[in-house]
């Protein structure tokens, strides 16, 4: 039987992040495009433009909802582990014996 892992990983989240901001500045981009025709006299347009505001609006809640992620992510793991810098396996290690220990105490040492 194989396992598929299911967790998620700070570049996961990260990824997330930038895939939504790169969406957010797209339909922006794409939107004032067609908000600058409008000014320009150009017919017909408004029915493009409500969809793209309702895009952009998606886009940004997906940014945040993004966002959130990544920053729970961080809360959860204390921001030891970072994806663009070393290990400290020494923190690590001081991290894991402090959970440990919390564990032994809740548990009493036969766990």
């Amino acid at each position: 039987m194989r396992t598929v892992s299911t967790l998620v990983t700070a570049e996961d989240h990260e990824r997330h992040f930038r895939d939504a901001v790169t969406l957010l500045r797209s339909v922006r981009e794409t939107l004032a495009a067609l908000l600058d025709r409008a000014e320009a006299g150009e017919e017909g347009l408004f029915a493009d433009i409500a969809r793209k505001q309702a895009e952009l609006e998606s886009a940004l809640r997906r940014a945040f909802e993004a966002e959130e992620r990544w920053n729970d992510w961080q809360a959860r793991h204390g921001g030891a582990v970072r994806a663009d810098g070393p290990l400290d396996l020494a923190a690590l290690r001081d991290q894991i014996a402090c959970r440990l220990n919390r564990l032994a105490d809740c548990c009493g040492e036969e766990g």
